[in-house]
């Protein structure tokens, strides 16, 4: 299973509607087509933001789902340089969970590009991987192959 790690502007972003590809990523995650990750300190963020920022009781309980849903990682220190001190815990989930993608809007997370084995991309880049990724059934070909050969 893909597991990614969302920024709270991702999860802000759900809220411009069913076509946004923040509310597309959330819905994957909640029906559990994709393993979110999060540690400790990025769920704090997530709440602080959301309680402040969301007003729309049916996304506030779509992204309460998704908190409670998400698995919580022990966060590994990066060793990269970051312009803004505050996107180093959401690498350091990504890193520490074994993240394929952190999906973000953030510019100074973006200009890294990959770390550690974690691509860093917009929402919109991870859609298209996704898309591209699936089969007729929903499935990505990642556990397509993991259902066949039992890895």
């Amino acid at each position: 299973m893909v597991k990614i790690v969302l920024d709270t502007n991702v999860l802000i972003n759900a809220g411009r509607g069913e076509g946004s590809y923040g509310k597309r990523i959330l819905d994957l995650a909640r029906s559990g087509q994709v393993q979110p990750l999060i540690s400790h300190p990025v769920r704090q963020e997530n709440r602080l933001i959301i309680g402040q920022l969301v007003r729309d009781a049916r996304l506030r309980q779509e992204l309460e789902d998704y908190l409670r849903l998400a698995q919580e990682v022990k966060p590994e220190i990066s060793g990269v340089m970051l312009e803004d001190e505050e996107d180093y815990k959401l690498l350091d989930a990504a890193v520490g969970g074994g993240a394929q993608f952190l999906i973000t809007e953030d510019r100074h997370l973006l200009d890294v590009g990959e770390y550690e084995g974690v691509q860093i991309v917009t929402p919109s880049v991870w859609w298209q991987w996704w898309q591209r990724h699936q089969d007729d059934s929903g499935h990505t070909w990642a556990s397509w192959t993991k259902n066949i050969l039992g890895k």
